[in-house]
């Protein structure tokens, strides 16, 4: 039987839909992650009156944590232990930026807003646009950024055994009789 014109290097990436199922997986989870965010500001900022600072600093915790999860689990595939060193600290530093750069935009709206008769409804809209705002213009340098990451760890052999012991591209729809050369395991 001719062998399958995707058999071999990309099978899993082929099957998963490749660079679109991946950036399409991604905008999922960072919809999921950006609406925690959102009514976590909203509640916190506008409805407690928390300052837009503590306001975004929570709401960051509060879309990072499912944003890790779903981006590692789902649009990247990892299983397993997630290594503190190589997975963790990167991916903390990378969303750092969007929470420094979120405190700030927050603060500024807030700041020249304050006292100016702007209504607290409108206040409130303008602060949590911005910080929508940032995680919008950070979408795409976030994707490529993650995408390094965990494509580099994968690339690297740290991507931890699965369970059943099957390997990486077990998941995929062509067998061993696919006619690409069989990877040895992990």
């Amino acid at each position: 039987m001719p062998a399958h014109p995707l058999a071999s290097h990309g099978r899993a990436d082929v099957r998963r839909g490749g660079l679109v199922g991946k950036v399409l997986r991604y905008a999922g989870g960072s919809v999921v992650a950006t609406g925690c965010s959102e009514l976590t500001l909203v509640v916190l900022y506008g409805f407690l009156h928390v300052s837009p600072v503590w306001s975004t600093c929570l709401a960051w915790v509060a879309g990072a944590v499912p944003n890790y999860w779903l981006n590692r689990s789902w649009t990247w595939r990892r299983r397993g232990r997630p290594s503190l060193v190589h997975e963790v600290v990167p991916y903390v530093a990378i969303v750092l930026v969007t929470l420094l750069l979120a405190t700030l935009a927050t603060r500024a709206v807030d700041a020249a807003l304050k006292g100016d008769g702007t209504s607290s409804t409108l206040r409130v809209a303008l602060v949590a646009g911005s910080f929508l705002a940032v995680y919008a213009a950070m979408f795409v340098i976030r994707f490529f950024a993650f995408d390094r990451l965990f494509a580099g760890l994968a690339d690297a052999g740290d991507r931890p055994p699965d369970p059943d012991g099957a390997g990486p591209d077990a998941d995929s729809d062509a067998g061993p009789d696919a006619g690409g050369a069989a990877e040895p395991p992990r």
